[in-house]
């Protein structure tokens, strides 16, 4: 072993662990994994957050597709009788005198009870 190497070798191990033992450099990565991983404002909070937006903002666009249906209805029964009688009759089950009213439903079956029916 030649001593000129070990001295070399000497500094550069000692240049690489000057660089990890550097103070800032430490408190830098601490400072980042708290802020990544601990604090109150970390990355995966966010990430739900930013989930939690998004889910919000289509149930608002479903709402809004609703509340224009819903618009255009009204303005449909106020503006024509029949509308109104067909809403009575559909929503309301109303009826005229002298009429009688049948109601027919369709029961739903789930998929797994057809399954087990048609074994």
């Amino acid at each position: 072993m030649n001593p000129e190497t070990d001295k070399i070798k000497g500094k550069k191990s000692t240049k690489w662990y000057k660089i990890i033992l550097n103070k800032y450099l430490i408190v830098t990565l601490l400072f980042a994994v708290w802020m990544i991983f601990f604090d109150q404002n970390s990355y995966f909070i966010h990430k739900e957050l930013d989930k939690e937006i998004q889910d919000l903002s289509k149930a608002q666009k479903v709402y809004q597709q609703k509340l224009e249906k819903e618009t255009i209805q009204i303005h449909q029964m106020k503006t024509n009788a029949e509308e109104i009688e067909r809403v009575a009759r559909e929503k309301h089950y109303l009826k005229k005198e002298n009429e009688d009213v049948f109601i027919i439903e369709e029961q739903k079956v789930k998929k797994t009870e057809q399954n087990e029916s048609s074994q």
